[in-house]
C-alpha cells in the first residue's frame, strides 16, 4: 500500500544521503562545432558529479541570461552524483563573451565559468 512505497522512498532516500556526500560540479562549457563568427552553432554546459541533485544552470552572453534555452534531464551515475546538459543554439559574433554560471549548495558562491 502506500504507508509501504513511503517507507521503501524514505529507505533509498536515505541510502542516497549516505552515499553521497555533498559535492560541488564540475563544469564545462564548450561549442558543439568549431566556433566560426557569423555561423551557427550550439553552446553546451555540461555540469557532473554533483550532490545533492538541487542546481541552477545559467547560460549568459555578455553576462545576460540567454534565451531558448534547453535543458536535457537530469541522470546520474552508479555513485549517485548527478550529471546535467544545458544547451542553447547560438551565433557567435566577435565581441561577445559567453559563459555558463553555476549555483549549487557545495559552492560557496555562484561560479561562472567562461566558453
Amino acid at each position: 500500500g502506500a504507508m509501504e512505497l513511503a517507507g521503501k522512498v524514505a529507505v533509498l532516500v536515505l541510502l542516497v544521503g549516505l552515499v553521497a556526500a555533498d559535492e560541488p560540479p564540475k563544469v564545462e562549457v564548450y561549442s558543439r562545432k568549431r566556433a566560426v563568427a557569423g555561423e551557427e552553432n550550439t553552446l553546451n554546459c555540461f555540469v557532473s558529479g554533483f550532490h545533492p541533485p538541487k542546481i541552477d544552470i545559467t547560460l549568459l552572453k555578455n553576462g545576460q541570461p540567454m534565451s531558448d534555452v534547453k535543458y536535457a534531464d537530469m541522470s546520474f551515475n552508479e555513485k549517485w552524483y548527478f550529471q546535467r546538459l544545458v544547451y542553447v543554439p547560438f551565433t557567435p559574433q566577435k565581441g561577445d563573451t559567453y559563459a555558463c554560471r553555476v549555483v549549487h549548495s557545495a559552492l560557496p558562491e555562484p561560479q561562472v565559468f567562461q566558453w
